[in-house]
């Protein structure tokens, strides 16, 4: 069971990489996840306040990660990539 879990996970994650990102899909994504982080501040009880944080950590993770987020952003080369001419380079395993 976990060793079909794991595959449908991977499987799951080629498909995020392989497909283009929708419009604007990374900054709704880190919105709604600040959002979330405010209104963990706000909530009534600590457990509330734990898994609304938790969600909104899961969704700024979200937002950062793959080829359209805080990579697109700093304007780092896609792993493989060649940097040009007097730009860093920044490996990312």
């Amino acid at each position: 069971m976990v060793d079909e879990l794991r595959d449908a996970l991977k499987e799951l994650l080629a498909y995020d990489d392989a497909r283009a990102s929708a419009p604007f899909e990374h900054g709704l994504v880190a919105l709604a996840g600040c959002g979330l982080l405010a209104c963990a501040l706000t909530a009534p009880s600590r457990g509330q306040a734990v898994g609304r944080a938790l969600v909104a950590g899961a969704l700024l993770l979200r937002a950062a990660s793959g080829q359209d987020g805080l990579r697109k952003w700093v304007q780092a080369p896609q792993p493989g990539q060649v940097a040009e001419e007097g730009k860093s380079v920044i490996a990312f395993p």
